[in-house]
């Protein structure tokens, strides 16, 4: 599997297009520069053979693109069951569209749960619970590659996500570093910023200190 980091304009989440046989989107960004990613992801592979979006957490500036995204592929999108519900509902707390002046409408997905797998050609992902900016974020985990895409959970240089929106929870932010540095990462691909290539370890001890010293 090959990673593509497709870099967040303004609002916009970064973008990742995991190529394999079977590719795989994950986030979308807020939608305000859909066209130019859709353009870079087609750049690399069709824009028919990608069957599933998976969204990192239901906040808006990772979803507002999805539904053009999936309009311009015919995927389908993936999203933890925690958050699953509330986006078909078109809950504007939990995705706090409206901090973008945005409203959203229903959105139908499939739920993933912890523990579950997704084939991506010759590379499997297992999804990983990481709660704590949102009640449902969840990281891509590439074990045999010991990659992982993150979210928002935790960036490099030492960021962690916000935990003070709704469903933010500090303690379960702090957890959910600790389960990352457990994984053993060389690489990891965060949901804003930059990404770290063979060096994750030391971006996630600098993310430990600085949550730990968190009020």
């Amino acid at each position: 599997m090959k990673v593509h980091y497709i870099a967040g304009v303004a609002y916009d989440s970064n973008v990742y297009l995991l190529e394999d046989d079977d590719p795989i989107v994950v986030d979308t960004g807020a939608g305000m520069h859909v066209d130019s990613t859709l353009e870079a992801i087609a750049k690399i592979v069709p824009l028919k053979s990608i069957g599933r979006v998976v969204l990192t957490h239901s906040h808006y500036d990772h979803i507002g693109g999805v539904e053009a995204v999936c309009k311009a592929t015919g995927a389908k999108i993936y999203l933890h069951e925690a958050e699953a519900e509330p986006l078909r509902a078109g809950d504007m707390s939990l995705t706090v569209s409206a901090m973008f002046g945005k409203g959203i409408g229903e959105i139908d997905v499939e739920p993933l749960r912890e523990g579950q797998t997704l084939r991506c050609g010759s590379s499997e992902l297992e999804v990983v619970h990481t709660p704590g900016h949102s009640p449902g974020s969840i990281a891509l985990l590439d074990r045999n590659g010991r990659a992982a895409v993150v979210g928002d959970t935790v960036f490099c240089d030492g960021g962690v996500g916000r935990w003070d929106l709704p469903g933010g929870d500090l303690g379960k932010l702090r957890s959910s570093l600790k389960r990352l540095r457990t994984l053993g990462l060389k690489s990891m691909y965060p949901g804003h910023g930059s990404y770290a290539d063979g060096d994750a370890e030391h971006h996630l001890g600098l993310s430990a200190e600085y949550i730990e010293g968190a009020y």
